[in-house]
């Protein structure tokens, strides 16, 4: 071999490393320390905490064939309503009657997992959150980060006393209403941004006028855990959402919105509805909708 194809390689290989490490740095998914995001790591540190309980998210039965040590199984279903529209958010009093069952205390520090891209954890956490639950947060990377982890996993359902929860008044700032929306859509001048969350093909059948489409896959890594809030931050900076927009979020039942909601947080945005009744009670209605092949904000996904 030359010499100086040996000294071109010898330059090439650290250049390379220097690039991955950098890449790498970019695409840091840590959470540690943050307002609804916790790492599978610090759910390890909590494991001795009586006043940490984790909440299983997915359904019974991936429940019954085991879970994360002394985690108890609540599913985002019980914590709605079918009635008007279904799956929308559940009064106080089921929400109470819920918690304390499960053994759950206004002073217990909740951390939710689930197997599906964090979307039944997040809905979780958005509903108590709702009713005035802070101590909450959705683990990274859900089922499969506890896994990686190696934390313990069992079949035993742990037997937690029953309590007597008290959730305060929903916070309605959280919560767009159908009225909400239609002002916005009715408006020439609203500067509120409405963002469908749904996938394109749903986007397509039909979506709300004016809405942006983004969906929440997006919100990802290819690993499965939630992107950076600078990567989640320039992504939606990238759709033309400043940190200060009004904005309101929706899908089919707006469990998926409410995953988008976290990381939206997370990246620093201060003003982020739901809209609870979403395309279930939009398109249920005479409402007015956009059923064409529209040109939708390119954002590639980085993974």
């Amino acid at each position: 071999m030359k010499p100086e194809t040996k000294q071109r390689r010898g330059v090439f290989i650290p250049l390379l490393i220097v690039f991955v490490l950098l890449f790498t740095a970019c695409n840091s998914t840590s959470y540690k320390g943050s307002d609804g995001i916790v790492e599978p790591s610090e759910v390890a540190e909590s494991m001795d905490n009586s006043q940490v309980i984790v909440i299983d998210a997915r359904s019974p039965e991936d429940y019954a064939k085991g879970h994360l040590q002394g985690a108890v199984c609540i599913t985002a279903g019980e914590l709605t309503i079918a009635d008007p529209v279904k799956g929308m958010l559940a009064p106080k009093e089921q929400i109470e009657k819920v918690l304390s069952e499960k053994g759950i205390s206004n002073d217990s520090i909740l951390y939710i997992y689930d197997n599906s891209k964090g979307v039944y954890a997040s809905r979780l956490w958005w509903a108590l959150k709702v009713y005035g639950h802070d101590q909450v947060k959705v683990i990274n990377n859900g089922q499969k980060g506890l896994e990686l982890a190696n934390l313990p996993m069992t079949l035993d359902v742990p037997d937690l006393p029953a309590t007597t929860y008290q959730a305060k008044d929903a916070n309605l700032s959280m919560i767009a209403t159908k009225e909400d929306v239609i002002k916005v859509t009715e408006s020439d001048n609203s500067d509120v941004k409405i963002v469908d969350v749904r996938s394109q093909a749903e986007f397509d059948e039909g979506a709300i006028p004016g809405a942006i489409l983004y969906p929440h896959t997006k919100n990802l890594y290819s690993d499965g855990t939630f992107k950076s809030a600078r990567d989640t931050y320039l992504f939606y900076k990238d759709l033309g959402l400043e940190k200060d927009d009004p904005i309101i979020l929706y899908c089919k039942s707006s469990f998926r919105a409410t995953q988008t909601v976290l990381v939206l947080e997370e990246a620093g945005y201060t003003d982020v509805k739901v809209y609870d009744g979403a395309w279930l009670e939009w398109s249920a209605g005479d409402m007015p909708t956009e059923k064409e092949e529209k040109k939708t904000p390119s954002v590639q996904d980085a993974s």
